[in-house]
């Protein structure tokens, strides 16, 4: 690890507290003169350190600098994002990961700043520009049975949630499949795509890409705007590296669930935030939409819904809607 990546690691963890540069030098066994430097490159990056002499370095309460050196030193994982890049400016992190990151290992994490081409699930756009939000893609080479594939994105949605309510103080609650709600209003966009051997018709990769409103985005436009809501309308926004570590570390523990084959745990915690169950609902198909009444979720997180008619029907995909 660089230098200027240490200090910024080791002021991420003692955040809040003053380091000496002496302390620095001394933790990551390295001159003062490199800490003195790393310290300027890192202010030259826009990160907000003051200093005191006699007292040390420390990061600004204000700071919301997102680096994968500051990430990393939040960081609550084995594997997840402990391979990781920071971009400032891109498409969308799903495309250009598919583009150009497929071969990096299990758990490679790429965020942005900004996306300029960000998508959401049935084509539609996903306005992501920079200060609103954070936007990254998790890279998986999934060794699940093909019939659990489907659990990733219920584990997307339950870290997305759980993180919310550890890092911004509100627990919000989800919209089949993976809409993460609060009040109604959207918080976040959550796309899984996998990619399939064409031989052997296994999944070879798995991406899993999550954006979340920490702002209101001055680009949505007023359909939009009526539905989508962000994490400062209703608590305190978290800093971007915080949430963005917050999200992979809890989406390690909810991928881990699958991989021993305890599904039904992770299933457990996605029912509970259901907002859902037991209510009217509005079931969105290919060919049609009907109202259905949701009774339910199955063991495999597909929703077990009641028409008009009495007949009941599971749904494996699709969308529903809900009148809040």
């Amino acid at each position: 690890m660089a230098v200027k990546d240490a200090v910024l690691q080791a002021l991420e963890q003692a955040r809040g507290e003053r380091l000496s540069g002496g302390r620095l030098a001394a933790q990551l066994g390295v001159s003062r003169a490199a800490v003195h430097k790393a310290i300027g490159a890192l202010r030259s990056g826009g990160l907000a350190i003051d200093g005191v002499p006699g007292e040390g370095y420390r990061l600004a309460s204000e700071d919301d600098s997102l680096t994968a050196a500051g990430v990393a030193a939040l960081l609550d994982t084995d594997c997840i994002g402990r391979d990781l890049l920071v971009v400032p400016s891109l498409t969308s992190t799903n495309t250009v990961l598919k583009e150009r990151y497929l071969g990096r290992p299990h758990g490679f994490v790429l965020l942005a700043e900004e996306q300029t081409g960000g998508r959401g699930r049935l084509g539609r756009s996903f306005a992501s520009p920079a200060g609103t939000g954070i936007y990254l893609t998790i890279l998986l080479h999934p060794t699940l049975p093909i019939q659990h594939i489907q659990f990733i994105t219920i584990a997307a949605a339950v870290a997305v949630a759980e993180a919310i309510g550890r890092t911004a103080g509100f627990d919000p609650q989800i919209k089949w499949v993976n809409d993460v709600l609060m009040d109604g209003r959207k918080l976040c966009g959550i796309l899984t795509e996998a990619m399939i051997e064409g031989e052997t018709g296994t999944v070879s990769s798995l991406i899993a890409g999550i954006g979340v409103n920490l702002r209101p985005n001055p680009a949505w436009p007023d359909e939009v705007r009526a539905v989508a809501g962000a994490l400062s309308e209703f608590g305190k926004p978290p800093r971007r590296a915080e949430l963005a570590a917050a999200i992979l570390s809890h989406f390690e523990r909810a991928y881990s669930l699958l991989e021993q084959g305890r599904q039904a745990e992770l299933l457990a915690r996605y029912r509970s935030r259901l907002c859902c169950i037991d209510r009217e609902i509005t079931v969105i198909g290919p060919a049609a939409k009907y109202e259905a009444l949701c009774t339910g979720l199955d063991e495999n997180g597909h929703l077990l819904v009641r028409d008009k008619d009495g007949q009941e029907h599971t749904l494996s995909s699709g969308e529903i809607s809900i009148r809040f």
